[in-house]
């Protein structure tokens, strides 16, 4: 109260991380040169003062005393590019167990836990990369969805509203591996009649790839969708889980 407040606009890159801080006139009061790892290699500030900009790579926030990164469930280590302490959910985050992602140019992990895939280019973000919609760019994309944005929520896209068709499995029939594309196509062929192998020769001449909503359900989604959006789902999530 009594005192002035004043606005700050960050400027990210693709996946979030803060590039630039700018004063509401437009001013730039910050500046960082943040490497793949999310180590600050410079700060820079047009105005002489000091400007406190914590923020490192996605769900980051740097801590002054010991020069990690508070990631919410553990702390990281930007100089190795590792975190400090094994992954609170063991094997389900990855083999590695102190692996930040297998790409920070593509990949966040906003808690701490797992890595998300993410789209990186051909178009943007309207929110925070994983949590919000994404705006595609890509002529095949736009041509299947009408434009219309991909909603992600957890690093998940939503393909929904454009399947052309959903297949429900028993519980433990899907594995999230290539066997899981072999039991589409076996209930493909029993529902129309025809071998597996035609009704994966159909798929393919539709230009359908079957996608995981769950670890029960398969929706079918047009190839030109699911293979030019970077993104990770329940397949991914069944694989990581078996290895624990």
């Amino acid at each position: 109260k009594g005192e002035s407040r004043q606005v700050w606009y960050y400027h990210t890159d693709v996946t979030g991380t803060p590039q630039e801080v700018t004063a509401a006139d437009g001013t730039l009061v910050w500046a960082g040169y943040i490497r793949g790892f999310g180590e600050n290699a410079a700060d820079i500030s047009n105005s002489g003062a000091y400007f406190h900009q914590p923020l490192r790579l996605p769900g980051q926030y740097f801590d002054d005393e010991t020069g990690l990164h508070y990631n919410l469930f553990r702390y990281y280590a930007p100089e190795c590019g590792r975190f400090v302490s094994q992954d609170p959910i063991g094997l389900r985050g990855g083999l590695n167990l102190y692996q930040y992602a297998p790409n920070p140019l593509s990949w966040v992990d906003p808690w701490g836990l797992a890595g998300s895939r993410l789209p990186r280019s051909n178009g943007y973000w309207d929110g925070s990369p994983g949590e919000s919609n994404w705006h595609s760019n890509n002529p095949s994309v736009n041509a299947i969805t009408g434009g219309e944005p991909i909603s992600f929520s957890g690093g998940r896209p939503d393909f929904s509203p454009w399947s052309k068709g959903s297949i429900t499995f028993n519980e433990g029939v899907l594995n999230g591996s290539q066997n899981d594309f072999t039991e589409v196509y076996k209930s493909i062929a029993k529902e129309m009649n025809i071998t597996p192998t035609a009704a994966k020769n159909l798929l393919s001449e539709k230009g359908l790839t079957p996608h995981h909503l769950s670890v029960t359900e398969i929706i079918l989604v047009p190839s030109d969708l699911h293979g030019n959006v970077p993104h990770i789902g329940s397949a991914s999530d069944m694989r990581n889980s078996s290895r624990c």
